[in-house]
């Protein structure tokens, strides 16, 4: 499998969204991580509650693989590392 980051930036949202991570809503003026990625030759874009994006990027560290879609657990504890560029008026690069 083949997945090629193209962009990340973290924006607030403007309508509910799904996250990619958990499956759980992304909430109207919720700060969320948004990447367009083209996987396996296909463009698409992915949404993820910050606090999900940190943990698919710590999974992606230890075991160096993607996740399933939708069938993983929204951690409890909300991201540090976030929270400066979503108040800032609502995007800013992700920088990892």
């Amino acid at each position: 499998m083949s997945c090629i980051m193209i962009g990340e930036t973290t924006q607030r949202a403007k309508k509910e969204h799904r996250c990619n991570w958990c499956g759980q809503q992304i909430l109207v003026g919720e700060s969320y991580l948004r990447s367009r990625v083209v996987f396996e030759g296909e463009p698409q874009t992915n949404k993820l509650h910050l606090e999900c994006a940190d943990a698919a990027a710590e999974d992606y560290r230890e075991w160096g693989e993607g996740y399933m879609p939708y069938e993983n657990e929204r951690p409890t504890k909300a991201p540090a590392q976030h929270e400066a560029g979503a108040a800032e008026g609502g995007e800013g690069e992700h920088g990892q």
